[in-house]
């Protein structure tokens, strides 16, 4: 995290929370992780950092001090029949569907009685594929332990189709930025590597079962759908985000027998048109869909904005006024609503 914002958030810490709330926007705030674990996750490791039970533990604490959970039942109704969302409350969201859930956090929130949306994403499910993106972070793991001197480099840049690349620095950098695109490589260095995915879904089994799923379900958490494998949607035809966010949509309502359709959009939104959403509408009428751009309003599309509560360093007890004070400033400024182009996205 940037100084700037670690200073903004210590300074607004110190203010009285219940001041804060007096004089913030009144909304649901909706904190959204990927996982929580005490363990190290290969799969992740190298994508970005997560919280311990123990941190996410005191971040749930502090969020049941100050705001009440709001259900999706809540919000759901709110958003369609245009009313103000639930005041002074929250609900967690869930991204990718990885087994944590079902071993670390639903425990933690089913024993306090908090709700939570799931976002999963069907490629995954059982453990059928590995999230090109995780095999980012093993293959990066892979390199780091490599002697560098007794490395085949022309072998490595045939395998890139990357003449630059002779050093483990150069490797990482290179495997950092292969995308949905171009994922194959990451097979192929991986099979260079002697790097075995399918053993490591076998043994490791990173994301959540049918079984799992349902079994949360039951206990009455909800789901919704995260597109079918995770891409990012700006290196997409408008066709294909389409049927990424359709087929998943529909995939995970029919088969969960989800009462509602929700969606939460990979990686980020800010690339979509209203075009795409215009269109979205016509083949499938989520009930809600969810982004990332911390709290802002985007009614028009049935989409509410959420915040990342996932930074370790970044206690909710430093966030909750930073984020309340956000609104304000957003508010203040006439920053505080989304508004989509309508060129070809």
């Amino acid at each position: 995290m940037k100084l700037s914002k670690k200073i903004y958030y210590s300074i607004s810490s110190l203010l009285p929370t219940r001041f804060v709330q007096a004089i913030a926007p009144s909304t649901t705030l909706l904190p959204y992780h990927h996982l929580v674990s005490d363990e190290e996750v290969l799969h992740v490791k190298h994508l970005y950092a997560y919280k311990n039970v123990k941190q996410f533990t005191a971040d749930l604490d502090y969020l049941l001090k100050h705001l009440k959970p709001a259900s999706v039942t809540d919000l759901v109704e709110a958003v369609k029949t245009g009313r103000s969302l639930p005041s002074n409350s929250f609900l967690l969201t869930f991204d990718d569907g990885f087994r944590e859930v079902y071993n670390v956090i639903a425990p933690i929130l089913f024993n306090k009685g908090v709700p939570a949306i799931f976002f999963i994403n069907p490629a995954f499910i059982d453990n059928k594929e590995l999230f090109y993106r995780s095999k980012i972070s093993l293959l990066i793991e892979e390199v780091l332990n490599l002697n560098e001197k007794n490395t085949d480099w022309n072998k490595v840049t045939m395998v890139c189709g990357n003449s630059t690349i002779q050093s483990k620095n150069q490797l990482i950098a290179f495997i950092r930025s292969v995308t949905n695109v171009n994922k194959e490589i990451l097979d192929k260095l991986a099979e260079l590597f002697h790097v075995s995915f399918a053993v490591y879904l076998e043994t490791v089994k990173p994301f959540l079962s049918t079984a799992q799923i349902n079994d949360l379900n039951n206990q009455g958490f909800s789901f919704g759908a995260h597109s079918w494998d995770h891409p990012y949607y700006h290196l997409l035809s408008t066709e294909d985000k389409i049927k990424q966010t359709v087929t998943s949509g529909k995939y995970v309502t029919s088969q969960f027998n989800q009462p509602y359709k929700l969606f939460s959009f990979p990686h980020y939104d800010t690339s979509l048109t209203q075009l795409f959403f215009n269109e979205l509408k016509n083949q499938w009428n989520a009930d809600i869909l969810f982004g990332i751009q911390n709290q802002k309003l985007e009614q028009q599309n049935k989409m509410l904005h959420r915040f990342n509560a996932e930074r370790p360093d970044l206690p909710m007890k430093n966030q909750l006024n930073g984020v309340l004070l956000l609104m304000l400033l957003q508010q203040l400024t006439g920053k505080n609503k989304v508004e989509r182009n309508f060129m070809t996205s």
